[in-house]
């Protein structure tokens, strides 16, 4: 502001006296400054230095947030990553207890079998270690290579029935999600006495939500509240990749079966 007020004086004294310069008019010119409006000038000044300092906060606070931003999206990433590496050795540890008892039970082409179907899983798991979406094609054929190993271990116990949509198959899931709920079903019905114990998944698309619905038996005096050390896993990895925008609900829908309701959300809605 005050080279300004000096550069008018120096201006005006020269255009008062033809371009040359006078101490006189120079003092003159001082007077009629000092007598005008200055205030005008002081506000013109402080509008433009606010707004100044205004667009400077600004993008500063936007390169913060976004720094903010990128240093969050890697902690999830991290966090993520960590929470699927822990499904891995739960998995691991019952497959290997089914090939054991197969082994014990001396059913050695049962056994092969399974080794061979869980190398085809484990193949799976190091193909998608750093992806925590797939298809939920590729998911049911994981999930099928686990039914299979089960049924080699529990025969007749289990009766597994799946009914999925074909609009479903190419919506991304979580890698290895639908595999723990899966596992956690087959865990309790296979341990019941009786035969025949039903596994029933129905997977059905509509308005852009992904509709899992598993059904399990269990043990009239079950205390299974469903949410075991796989399902907590779960629900943080949801909670992570959808926030609050999906459903998983696990209940008694009578004496001897367990319903777990999964729901999440597909194409722009899951944008």
């Amino acid at each position: 502001m005050s080279l300004y007020w000096g550069l008018t004086l120096i201006e005006i004294t020269l255009m008062v006296n033809n371009y040359t310069f006078d101490l006189e008019a120079f003092f003159v010119a001082c007077e009629h400054l000092f007598a005008s409006p200055l205030h005008m000038d002081l506000l013109v000044y402080a509008a433009i230095a606010s707004l100044g300092f205004t667009m400077s906060y600004y993008t500063r606070a936007k390169m913060q947030a976004t720094y903010n931003q990128r240093l969050s999206n890697q902690l999830l990433k991290v966090e993520l990553q960590s929470l699927k590496t822990q499904l891995s050795p739960h998995f691991l540890f019952n497959a290997l207890n089914t090939i054991s008892g197969l082994i014990r039970l001396e059913q050695k082409d049962n056994a092969v079998k399974a080794i061979s179907e869980l190398s085809l899983m484990f193949r799976k798991v190091l193909e998608n270690h750093d992806i925590q979406l797939i298809s939920l094609c590729n998911e049911i054929k994981f999930i099928n290579s686990y039914l299979i190993i089960q049924k080699m271990r529990f025969e007749n116990k289990l009766d597994v029935d799946m009914d999925i949509s074909e609009h479903s198959l190419d919506v991304q899931v979580p890698f290895m999600l639908l595999h723990t709920l899966v596992e956690n079903a087959v865990q309790h019905g296979s341990q019941l006495e009786s035969d025949n114990n039903l596994l029933k998944l129905v997977i059905t698309i509509d308005d852009q939500v992904l509709s899992i619905s598993l059904i399990n038996r269990v043990a009239q005096h079950e205390t299974h509240q469903g949410f075991g050390i796989g399902l907590t896993n779960c629900q943080k990895r949801l909670q992570h990749i959808y926030g609050g925008n999906y459903t998983l609900i696990c209940n008694k829908t009578d004496d001897s079966h367990f319903e777990t309701i999964l729901k999440l959300p597909t194409g722009e809605l899951y944008a």
